[in-house]
């Protein structure tokens, strides 16, 4: 928010509302933001900052300002009044402090809610949320957006980002981009000077074996950055960033491998290399580069094959060459190699296994089985359109990921992995007829993935998996005859759908997710009298340009899809597939194209 140019600049950058209890938090919060110095090349656009040092200005914390006054009110009004943020640090217990109540409104009288930020720091956001917080000036219900420090949310290097981009006026994207090269640039400033240092040590005291130590250290520190960049940093940009920005990481990463031989490596460097070129395959895969994505992910496979030859009883180097596997498989099916994909995926799942052979009572070696066996439905199902087969694998996979329900409670990844298997089930199910047990699983996902939005309501693979939920809703809507329910479904599904496209452009998948909507639009209008469709041009229109799907979103299933249902708009005989079927279903929405075809618009169900 820009500062208001008829309004004194402001004294302090933020006070601090919090619970007693919660002061040694406080205090470490306010140590991480005080310590907290912006990039250079991002400008803030806030008064909150002091322009030479490129660091907030004070931050207000009661406890320590206030101790000698003696209007305890006036001296808070006096420091709000000067505050350009009020942050409060949200747990059970400043829930239910009366004192951050008023703090919360007597802030919000004199500057609004726009600048009210929230730092979930303890608990859930049902049970850390002032009731205050709740509502806005004009007392309609909100949901508070919250920097989460708590190591199962943000954590607490993504959580001071997020509130530093809200006090300066910068997109979050933007500014991790620029903290993550600057970290870089500081690790290759301090790798260059120890280099410097360990170079005089050796010319003056000098033993190989002291070199060998020194660049052990450094290759240690190297490694902790890397482990930073590739897990915690990349897991929550994928939450909440971009293609670009997860592009960004890897080739920060990358650089500290620039010039070096994989026999020059360290066995933790190699297991590094091998995550690394998953992630760029990944995020290639994603891109819909299949090219570029088999060549990472193979050489990622050959690493970890190495590694996991050399101890085959180690656990970290089965799950590291499972995840090989499941990417080869990915590719392999991507590219429409189904013996390979299949070999790949029972890998997989044979990987799996050993590891909770090996220890049952591990809550990620469950996760892998029920990996392993939802991969295995899901060639059931696509591949031969075997729905019992299908059922009994994702069944089981069900019955994995519960599994570590139990053994780690509020587990997200678990609960996202279950609601993709009730999706998973769901379609099976329709695909047999079973509209009710259909709808019965895809509303459990439903419900599951409303909580998840709740709990972060940021996170954008949640609300893309709830426009995923509304597509699957109206298919069986469709089914079922119930043709104005479908299209009302379709209509806010489609809604959601270009939120998410529009939060992440480079992302080709999120595209075409909003133009699968258009298609199954028409499809089901094909399937009304034709007293009930709309007119020919505004079927033509959602219709669209189907070579365009191929070319622009590289999607050759929606442009078969657009073919066939523009062929069924004009009454012609549906086109032959420019490509031999490999599949009974296609790839990400099967669709039964073969059934399609043999579909007239009075007969489409």
């Amino acid at each position: 928010m820009a500062q208001d140019v008829c309004q004194p600049a402001p004294v302090y950058s933020a006070f601090l509302s919090y619970s007693r209890q919660d002061a040694a938090i406080a205090q470490r919060v306010l140590s991480r933001l005080e310590s907290y110095r912006l990039p250079r090349r991002l400008h803030p656009r806030t008064g909150a900052w002091n322009d030479k040092t490129r660091r907030l200005k004070q931050l207000f914390r009661d406890l320590d300002e206030m101790t000698v006054a003696p209007d305890i009110d006036s001296a808070v009004r006096e420091a709000m009044a000067a505050s350009a943020y009020l942050i409060v640090l949200c747990s059970p217990q400043s829930a239910k402090s009366d004192w951050v109540s008023r703090e919360i409104e007597m802030f919000r009288a004199m500057h609004g809610d726009t600048t009210i930020l929230t730092a979930l720091i303890e608990g859930t956001p049902a049970t850390a949320f002032h009731p205050a917080l709740l509502h806005n000036v004009g007392g309609a219900l909100m949901q508070p957006l919250a920097a989460d420090f708590r190591p199962e949310g943000d954590g607490p290097q993504l959580a001071r980002l997020k509130l530093v981009a809200g006090m300066a006026g910068v997109p979050l994207g933007e500014l991790v981009r620029r903290d993550a090269q600057r970290r870089m640039r500081q690790f290759a400033l301090a790798a260059a000077a120890l280099l410097v240092f360990l170079g005089i040590v050796a010319a003056l005291i000098i033993t190989a074996q002291r070199s060998r130590q020194d660049a052990v250290q450094q290759s240690a520190r190297a490694g902790t950055m890397s482990r930073y960049m590739l897990d915690d940093l990349r897991d929550k940009l994928k939450r909440y960033g971009s293609l670009g920005m997860l592009a960004e990481v890897n080739q920060g990463v990358m650089e500290t491998f620039r010039g070096r031989s994989l026999a020059g490596l360290s066995d933790a460097e190699r297991e590094q290399l091998a995550k690394l070129r998953l992630a760029i395959g990944e995020d290639a895969e994603q891109r819909g580069d299949l090219a570029g994505a088999r060549i990472e992910i193979a050489e990622a496979g050959r690493i970890t094959a190495a590694r996991l030859a050399a101890a085959p009883d180690d656990p970290q180097r089965i799950f590291d060459h499972a995840q090989s596997q499941y990417y080869i498989a990915l590719v392999d099916w991507l590219t429409n190699d189904r013996s390979g994909a299949q070999a790949a995926f029972q890998a997989y799942r044979d990987l799996a296994g050993r590891l909770v052979a090996a220890d049952a009572r591990n809550a990620d070696w469950s996760m892998e089985v029920g990996y392993a066996e939802e991969n295995l439905g899901m060639y059931a199902l696509r591949s031969q359109l075997d729905t019992g087969t299908a059922a009994a694998h994702f069944r089981d996979a069900l019955k994995a990921f519960q599994t570590t329900v139990r053994l780690r409670p509020n587990d997200r990844d678990a609960a996202s992995a279950i609601t993709d298997t009730y999706a998973w089930l769901g379609d099976t199910l329709r695909l047999r007829g079973d509209y009710v047990g259909a709808r019965a699983n895809r509303t459990l996902q439903r419900q599951i993935l409303d909580s998840m939005r709740v709990a972060d309501p940021r996170d954008r693979q949640v609300e893309s998996e709830i426009v995923t939920n509304d597509l699957a809703m109206a298919r069986i809507d469709a089914a079922e005859g119930q043709l104005q329910r479908a299209l009302d479904m379709l209509d806010r599904g489609r809604t959601g759908a270009v939120a998410v496209a529009q939060s992440d452009p480079d992302n080709v998948r999120r595209a075409a997710q909003v133009r699968i909507f258009d298609l199954f639009k028409l499809r089901t209008w094909l399937a009304m009298p034709i007293s009930m469709r709309p007119s020919a041009a505004v079927l033509a229109k959602t219709n669209g340009n189907c070579k365009d799907d191929e070319k622009r979103l590289k999607n050759t299933e929606l442009a078969e899809f657009c073919a066939i249902l523009a062929a069924r708009r004009q009454g012609l005989a549906p086109p032959a597939s420019n490509a031999t079927p490999v599949d009974a279903l296609s790839e990400r929405w099967g669709i039964d194209f073969a059934k399609e075809r043999t579909l007239t618009p009075a007969r489409v169900g």
